[in-house]
């Protein structure tokens, strides 16, 4: 694993640093490719206004969601109404859900801030409206964006190790997570029971947080790995980190199920004993295998986590725009 691979510019929706005010944050990822981009933070100033492109009519607008009951407000009341032109809605850079709000760790949105948010989706400019973690599926202009990765600071582009081929390791799976106090982590906190219940004989559990450059490394020997949501419903970053290593992330189908399956993840139906097997193992590695071959198919896996691909995903939502 000595050979580096080139540097890709990976898809990130997360903006930082946080908690110092909105006009603190650098743009990076998906916002710096926006039109106009809508800072808020729970520190003043809370929010910023900032033209990429010197424009009254942009078509893409980011709405960070730092602070999120604001950036609804915000946008609902002081940015919709000076549109006159279509355009399409990026939000995202925080755990918080839409439209319904399910994370534990924020109130839900109240009758005025739905009424907003039905509000900002009803307009007939609106062309679509890519929502990071993305918690119902079945609303109309509504399409899911992962969050991708979350790029150290001052760094745009990520280098790493050829991964060793998926077929040379062993058929295992990694279970590693983050579990803090609170209902919002009881989801891994069962899928952990799991791994060292029914699943034990296939499954690596780690008892403690690795340092990164170690959990990398574990990631990087293992066939599959259980990525469980807990922070929001997006199993990222580390789904992405997952496949920069040439592992096989498994995944819990969601809201965002739509747009993983543009990915070589497995994805079953919840965290549940029968979901996962031995055999279940060998056929998914068989079936998936080619995708993470070195070459060609490596560098396709790449662009499919890349700023480029996701981007191109939003440019063709306004070129077939109807409005």
């Amino acid at each position: 694993m000595s050979r580096h691979e080139r540097v890709y510019e990976p898809h990130a929706t997360r903006l930082f640093p946080k908690s110092k005010g909105a006009d603190r944050y650098r743009l990076e990822g998906i916002a710096a490719r926006c039109d106009w981009v809508l800072l808020t933070d729970a520190k003043a100033p809370h929010r910023s206004f900032i033209q990429n492109r010197r424009t009254s009519s942009p078509r893409h607008i980011f709405l960070s969601l730092r602070e999120p009951f604001h950036a609804i407000r915000y946008f609902a009341q002081d940015i919709l109404p000076r549109l006159t032109e279509p355009f399409l809605l990026i939000s995202g850079s925080e755990d918080v859900t839409l439209p319904r709000q399910t994370d534990c760790r924020w109130r839900a949105f109240d009758a005025e801030e739905r009424a907003l948010i039905n509000d900002i989706l009803a307009s007939p400019l609106l062309i679509r409206w890519f929502a990071e973690n993305l918690d119902d599926a079945a609303v109309p202009k509504m399409s899911p964006l992962p969050l991708g990765r979350v790029a150290p600071e001052g760094q745009g582009g990520f280098a790493f190790p050829t991964p060793t081929p998926l077929t040379d390791r062993p058929l295992q799976v990694l279970c590693g997570h983050r579990v803090r106090t609170g209902p919002q982590w009881d989801l891994r906190r069962r899928v952990t029971t799991l791994a060292k219940g029914p699943w034990s004989a296939f499954t690596t559990v780690l008892n403690e947080e690795l340092p990164e450059p170690a959990f990398l490394a574990q990631m990087g020997v293992h066939s599959f790995v259980l990525c469980v949501e807990g922070g929001g419903v997006d199993p990222s970053p580390k789904a992405w980190q997952v496949l920069e290593q040439g592992a096989i992330p498994i995944i819990r189908s969601h809201s965002l199920t739509e747009a993983y399956r543009r990915l070589p993840v497995v994805i079953v139906p919840d965290w549940a004993p029968e979901h996962i097997s031995a055999e279940k193992l060998q056929h998914w590695r068989a079936q998936r295998a080619p995708l993470f071959a070195a070459g060609s198919a490596r560098r396709k896996l790449l662009h499919r986590l890349s700023i480029d691909f996701w981007w191109g995903d939003i440019l063709a939502a306004w070129a077939g725009r109807r409005v």
